[in-house]
């Protein structure tokens, strides 16, 4: 079956449409290959990881629909950001039992947001925090109420192998930046010449 575009929509419409399909068709494909790995692996590991690639591509399908249909834009509702990374941290840890996680966050941290904005910010600063993070490193998130905003803090050990320059580029990063911004928040990021990186991430309590 091939994909074709309706000629009487405008000429925004159709690019607009062509781009949702080019990045949601590979997407879906991806779906049903790790649906596939799930259903074939008795291991614990490999369904943490197909749950985590099933989620992620649901956020970003997610995000392309918005991005470029932004008259229906997700909706917003009460968020305990302390809950959520604890979550997201818990099943990282049982996917990487080499790398020491740890929280620092007194729930409850509310804030009046939009949940896949806020999981995908967080999935990628901690993909990035992963891969920059060796055998035997840690990754420390600290979470705090000051003012009307959560403050977010990410900081990873990093490793001599991975260069402290990988963290200043990259997609992930800058849909990261772009969503915090899409929140009215702020965004900061810092390298260390140890290889470690230092996020930071402010959300209003209320969006």
């Amino acid at each position: 079956m091939f994909f074709t575009l309706d000629p009487t929509l405008p000429a925004d419409d159709m690019l607009k449409t062509a781009l949702a399909h080019e990045i949601k068709t590979p997407a879906a494909v991806a779906m049903a290959y790790v649906g596939l790995i799930r259903q074939e692996s008795d291991s614990p590991l490999v369904a943490g990881y197909c749950n985590h690639i099933q989620q992620a591509l649901t956020d970003i399908s997610d995000l392309v629909q918005e991005f470029l249909f932004a008259e229906a834009p997700l909706a917003a509702h009460d968020i305990d950001l302390a809950a959520l990374l604890s979550e997201m941290l818990n099943e990282y840890s049982a996917m990487l039992p080499q790398i020491t996680f740890f929280l620092n966050a007194k729930p409850p941290l509310i804030c009046h947001s939009r949940e896949q904005y806020v999981r995908l910010i967080f999935s990628n600063l901690l993909k990035n925090a992963v891969e920059a993070t060796g055998e035997g490193g840690n990754i420390i998130v600290y979470a705090t109420s000051v003012y009307g905003y959560l403050h977010t803090v990410l900081h990873n050990s990093g490793s001599a192998k991975k260069s402290p320059n990988r963290h200043s580029n990259g997609i992930g990063l800058s849909i990261c930046s772009w969503l915090v911004q899409q929140l009215g928040g702020e965004f900061h990021i810092q390298t260390n010449d140890a290889g470690g990186c230092v996020a930071t991430v402010s959300l209003p309590c209320g969006v």
